[in-house]
């Protein structure tokens, strides 16, 4: 995948996607599979923006169940069985557990019915021909079993549990890049740091974008018969800066953290906590709610505190105040075994749509749907579609409906959508395990156990490709210094064809050497000094470039 803008701005094609978060990377790969014609920008890179804040989970819509929404639990269910069946190297089962208390809707009675409920609403949720991505029916246990699973919790007033899976990705930000190498591949042109900065009209019908390019300030135009909007927390940033349209997306904020050690090594849980809001009437609202652990790698994430927000969204900053006040809210659902911000090495931020917040608890009410806005039947404006999503899991479904439009946009028949079958790049695996171990068998001479399991479950089926780079630079098949697993061959290879433009790129979505906080200094300095040859950068340029990935991980006062 090559960043080429003059190709952008050579043609007209029938879509352009204006940002490349898991909702626009999803719909280039739709559209450009039912053989559209597909430009793809994003003012930033690939899945940089809310995409890389995520608990990682693939959600089968357990939590529907509170408000008995069947269609979007199977939904979800259908989506987490896609995301395992096509990226089958990064979405993978995982076992969650949640601690029922009393008799009452928290109770073992209640929750075992729920249990119930939820296996036979995802009765196929096992059509997938793969051992390991098989999800086993839900349980509920005994009070002790629960405890051994999360013994840092008050375990008073606990009965039991109830124990069910759903799934994780290995990385959010590979899988967001997997699809935008796929739709490459079936012929989009994408390419990052690429800025909107103005609709192309033709009276009340947009023909395209005026783009500028973030690295030298130069502008060009791509043409398009269709525009669609998918720029997450930018959504109305576009809209109002190029054409004036009013706000149709009230944001709200959510954090997530990233500790150090693994708290539950077996399963992620949701925990109990509580948190107080001051009222305007001056009265305090005493209110509950449930977070959520989760094991990843070493580390454990935690989430989601939620926040409204009104500011501009290129101003979203994580506070050290609201580290804090997290931390406090986790600890008193976790008092057994306290996290420390010390403990604390990494922190998300990203925003959600929200109806507005609760006046008596306080509490963020997120948009539940997804929205797509089609603004000619809404104000008159032909040739652009807004889209709002609010989930991860259902980016994939949410595209297929937005590109059949764009086919009726078009008076073209619509095609059958392909995205749901066909593997992404790196997903040619019918079975996993069998793959992994083949691999660790089958492994170069020089590389240990760790770094192909590595290899695999980063790169899938298109991991010979990284090896192919030792016969250029032998060198390149050491290890990182200060990394056990990543090679400096993923660094040479994220830069020749994954588009990695910025030392961040590689740090953060590229490759894990900057997920669960920020990397040792001689990884730093190694992988600056390769980006640095590859892309002809400045000394000065190099150290600017390590200056900006070190700010990441410090919070604003």
């Amino acid at each position: 995948m090559k960043r080429n803008l003059n190709t952008l701005a050579a043609q007209e094609f029938d879509v352009l996607i204006v940002g490349a978060g898991i909702y626009g990377a999803t719909a280039a790969w739709d559209a450009a599979l039912r053989g559209l014609s597909v430009a793809l920008i994003d003012s930033g890179d690939f899945g940089g923006a809310t995409s890389a804040n995520s608990l990682k989970i693939v959600h089968g819509g357990l939590r529907y169940l509170q408000t008995l929404d069947v269609e979007r639990m199977r939904e979800s269910i259908r989506e987490r069985r896609t995301f395992m069946h096509i990226a089958p190297h990064l979405v993978h089962p995982l076992r969650c557990v949640m601690p029922t208390y009393g008799h009452g809707m928290k109770g073992k009675e209640v929750l075992w019915m729920g249990m119930l409920v939820n296996d036979i609403i995802s009765f196929d949720r096992n059509r997938i021909d793969d051992p390991q991505k098989q999800i086993p029916l839900s349980r509920v246990i005994s009070k002790d079993e629960c405890l051994r699973l999360i013994p840092g919790i008050d375990g008073t007033r606990v009965t039991g549990g109830a124990l069910w899976t759903d799934a994780q990705m290995y990385s959010s930000e590979r899988l967001v890049l997997a699809f935008v190498l796929s739709a490459a591949r079936a012929g989009a042109c994408a390419a990052n740091y690429v800025e909107a900065i103005d609709f192309l009209r033709r009276d009340d019908c947009i023909t395209g974008m005026k783009v500028r390019d973030v690295f030298t300030g130069e502008t060009l135009d791509i043409r398009a018969r269709i525009v669609v909007n998918t720029s997450g927390g930018w959504v109305d940033d576009v809209l109002e800066k190029t054409i004036g349209l009013s706000r149709k997306v009230d944001l709200s904020t959510a954090m997530n953290l990233v500790v150090n050690r693994q708290v539950l090594p077996e399963c992620a849980a949701g925990i109990h906590t509580w948190y107080t809001y001051e009222k305007q009437d001056g009265s305090t609202h005493r209110g509950r709610r449930v977070l959520f652990m989760t094991p990843w790698n070493a580390c454990t994430l935690v989430g989601t505190y939620h926040l409204p927000y009104d500011g501009h969204p290129d101003a979203l900053r994580v506070t050290e105040a609201e580290v804090h006040a997290f931390l406090k809210e986790i600890n008193r659902g976790y008092p057994g075994d306290p996290i420390d911000r010390r403990d604390v090495t990494f922190f998300h931020k990203g925003f959600l749509p929200m109806d507005g917040i609760n006046p008596k608890s306080g509490e963020v009410e997120l948009t539940r749907h997804s929205r797509i806005h089609d603004h000619q039947k809404e104000e008159g404006i032909e040739g652009l579609i807004s889209v709002v999503g609010v989930k991860y899991t259902t980016a994939r479904d949410v595209s297929e409906k937005t590109v059949s439009l764009v086919f009726q946009k078009l008076s073209r028949d619509v095609p059958t959508s392909r995205s749901r079958d066909t593997r992404l790049v790196g997903g040619e695996i019918p079975r996993f395990e069998d793959y992994l171990s083949q691999a660790e068998r089958h492994k170069p001479a020089g590389l240990d156990a760790r770094v192909m399991r590595h290899l695999v479950y980063h790169y899938g089926s298109e991991y010979p490709r990284i090896l192919e780079y030792g016969k250029e630079n032998s060198d390149w098949m050491q290890s990182l210094p200060g990394s056990e697993d990543v090679l400096e061959a993923e660094v040479v290879h994220a830069v020749r064809e994954e588009m990695a433009l910025k030392l961040g790129d590689v740090v953060f979505r590229r490759t894990n050497l900057g997920s669960g906080g920020i990397p040792k200094e001689e990884s730093m300095k190694a992988v600056s000094a390769i980006m640095a040859k590859e892309l002809g950068w400045s000394e000065t340029r190099r150290k600017q470039e390590v200056r900006e990935v070190e700010a990441v991980y410090v919070p604003a006062e």
